[in-house]
């Protein structure tokens, strides 16, 4: 995404026709970018399909949302698409093909109707994924990180960061996990896993599996427990569950049983509630492995109560808040607001938690997180009593020698492995 079309400055979707496409915008012969958000545009609607077709013409033109979990197509994506073997004719389990009122699709897919399509893009090229990793790198370094985790791991990834590991030019720590679309997939994943544990790498640790069970609040696919405010022209007014409560125990009984942890996305609390259920449910079997909840951002009491007994870590990212703060008492209703962000309840109740950028969805930034903290208090999320640093620094110390040195508010140094990066 660093060296990637990025469409975060987009005021509205008429904007696209001031686009400047660079050679490395391009996924193969597709034109693919990053960010756009209609909850910022002039009545906050999702765009369509038509601007793109008289801006690009025949060039498939793949765009994704800044939460990562919607897209917006033109028409020659689409017939491409089509002629790949993607069924348009009626919507995946836990997606939304949004189509017009003749039946057509406008061009926006939601959740895992925009995974079925991004699965089918061309690959990038090698060079494309080596110079990306580069700058990537230098982002995360430069903004104070030395260690991150990697949510979409893959076998080809892990040999590149290997090499560059190999080279003493991968100056970072690495947890990743191996994302799995469906119980299906499952074998496929953890075969992946198999081959990517014979490349022994002292700064990567893989770590196990990670799903996806809901969208976001952003797209209005984040599941939970009582419908959006608004109408969100979707088939669920509550949003979306990708996996049901019975799948997600069988992925957990399969990746706990071959010593794999298991993290799994859930942003709304009905999402978190569901995942924690199921986890309850395959413990008292007496099985009990890691579960990691992925952002966790509408958390209910009850539902903390039950992770007590579990081997739980729940990974948060305060900055959401930034972005998030301009709509979200509209979109949400109201017990769900109270529920926002419940680091301090988190903390009180001992679950333990640790802070994130989410990057690419947000910048990654220490001082984002500080402030986010901070303003919130103002907003009524009861304030986090404890040092966020904590929080935010990884728990194994002896992992990689690294410090980052912080003066006036900003990042003066970083050393990684004794060795100055900036």
């Amino acid at each position: 995404m660093a060296e990637g079309l990025k469409l975060h400055q987009l005021k509205s979707q008429e904007d696209v026709r001031s686009l400047s496409i660079q050679k490395n915008h391009y996924q193969a012969h597709w034109i693919v970018g990053f960010g756009w958000n209609q909850n910022t545009w002039p009545g906050a609607t999702f765009p369509d399909k038509k601007i793109l077709d008289q801006v690009f013409g025949t060039t498939p033109v793949f765009f994704s949302r800044v939460d990562g979990h919607a897209s917006w197509l033109n028409t020659a994506a689409l017939l491409e698409l089509k002629n790949k073997g993607y069924n348009f004719n009626t919507d995946p389990k836990g997606g939304v093909i949004q189509r017009d009122t003749q039946g057509e699709p406008t061009g926006i897919l939601f959740d895992q109707a925009h995974i079925n399509a991004l699965l089918r893009l061309p690959d990038f090229s090698a060079d494309q994924n080596k110079s990306f990793l580069e700058t990537s790198q230098k982002i995360f370094n430069h903004a104070g990180f030395t260690h991150i985790r990697d949510m979409s791991m893959n076998l080809n990834l892990w040999q590149l960061l290997k090499k560059m590991e190999e080279e003493k030019k991968l100056n970072l720590c690495l947890e990743a996990f191996v994302t799995i679309e469906s119980l299906n997939d499952l074998d496929r994943g953890l075969q992946e896993i198999e081959h990517i544990k014979k490349e022994v790498s002292e700064q990567m640790r893989l770590q196990g599996v990670k799903i996806f069970i809901d969208g976001s609040l952003g797209s209005k696919t984040a599941y939970l427990s009582q419908a959006y405010s608004v109408n969100q022209r979707l088939t669920e007014a509550k949003g979306l569950l990708i996996w049901s409560q019975d799948e997600i125990k069988e992925l957990l009984r399969r990746a706990w049983s071959a010593g794999q942890q298991v993290a799994i996305h859930t942003i709304g609390d009905e999402a978190v509630h569901t995942a924690v259920s199921a986890a309850r449910e395959v413990s008292a079997e007496g099985l009990l492995g890691r579960l990691h909840l992925e952002h966790v951002q509408i958390l209910r009491p009850d539902t903390i109560v039950m992770m007590k007994p579990l081997h739980v870590i729940c990974h948060l990212q305060p900055c959401h808040w930034l972005s998030d703060r301009a709509w979200l008492k509209e979109l949400l209703p109201a017990e769900s607001v109270k529920n926002l962000f419940q680091w301090e309840l988190l903390r009180k109740n001992k679950i333990p938690f640790y802070f994130g950028s989410d990057s690419p969805i947000e910048s990654p930034s220490l001082f984002d997180n500080e402030k986010a903290l901070i303003e919130s208090v103002k907003w009524g999320i009861p304030k986090l009593n404890a040092d966020w640093k904590l929080y935010q620094s990884h728990p194994d110390t002896k992992w990689c020698n690294s410090l980052t040195e912080i003066e006036n508010g900003k990042i003066k140094q970083v050393y990684f492995n004794k060795r100055a990066l900036l």
